[in-house]
């Protein structure tokens, strides 16, 4: 299938080594498998070694940081704004590897188009945040998993960090702290659109041995800190999560999805 020249394209990452090339792959395949509409993927990466084909593969955009210092704030995703890496107008959504689609993204794709601007998800709280705001809530910023715009209207993210160190860029914290601070014409993705497993899902202690995690509704769960997908992948009693949200055998959704996605064996 020939995509046309502004076919709506997924953006995602693959450098260091947090996440191995299986985790793209599986990305890749998920969305395969369930978008209704067609679709390009361009994982921007420093070395495209053990990606699936289908998966386009260009050079992350030269900017000054050293290269040690990325991981300290994911500072590499502001690359995707730079000029140049998808033609100007295509609807963009800029994705985290280590995520687990749920249904067709299309509506995602929609709304960029429909509304403009930059959408990304406002910041999750978690449960005594999210219960009790008054006492432990904080000023809500962004997090940069899900990320839409439209290519070309976005450009000043990378050009103002294109020429920076980590110390002139580390008072922003991270990549979605300079996003949510200097995006145009900023949006949040509707309420309930994007679930974070630990902060929206999961489940504390002793909840957490009794309650199976459901599946919930909405397009994509998001992973950060720990666990990650395919540590509940596992078979039973492995132990998964953080000293709060924990568990020891398999989340059944996120395993089939696992399962079902690792179609490269050799990955």
């Amino acid at each position: 299938m020939t995509a046309a020249p502004l076919t709506p394209t997924f953006v995602c990452f693959k450098w260091g080594e947090g996440y191995s090339p299986k985790y793209t792959n599986i990305l890749f395949h998920a969305l395969s498998d369930i978008m209704q509409s067609p679709f390009r993927f361009v994982c921007l990466t420093d070395d495209p070694t053990g990606l699936v084909p289908g998966i386009e593969t260009q050079d992350i955009p030269p900017f000054a940081m050293d290269k040690g210092d990325w991981h300290k704030g994911m500072w590499p995703k502001l690359t995707a704004f730079a000029p140049g890496v998808i033609p100007d107008g295509t609807p963009v959504i800029m994705m985290d590897v280590d995520v687990v689609v749920l249904q067709d993204l299309s509506p995602l794709f929609d709304l960029i188009k429909s509304k403009g601007g930059l959408h990304i998800i406002r910041e999750i709280p978690d449960t005594l945040p999210r219960l009790m705001p008054s006492i432990f809530g904080k000023p809500l910023l962004s997090n940069s998993s899900v990320v839409g715009y439209v290519a070309g209207t976005q450009t000043h993210l990378y050009q103002m960090s294109c020429d920076k160190s980590l110390d002139e860029l580390k008072g922003m914290r991270n990549d979605q702290n300079f996003i949510h601070h200097n995006a145009k014409d900023r949006h949040d993705w509707p309420i309930g659109w994007m679930l974070s497993f630990k902060k929206s899902l999961a489940y504390h202690f002793p909840v957490n041995l009794v309650r199976p995690i459901r599946r919930p509704d909405g397009y994509v769960v998001i992973f950060h800190g720990t666990p990650n997908p395919e540590d509940m992948a596992q078979g039973p009693f492995k132990h998964w999560g953080s000293p709060e949200k924990f568990g020891f055998f398999p989340v059944s959704w996120i395993k089939d999805y696992w399962t079902r996605y690792s179609k490269d064996k050799s990955t």
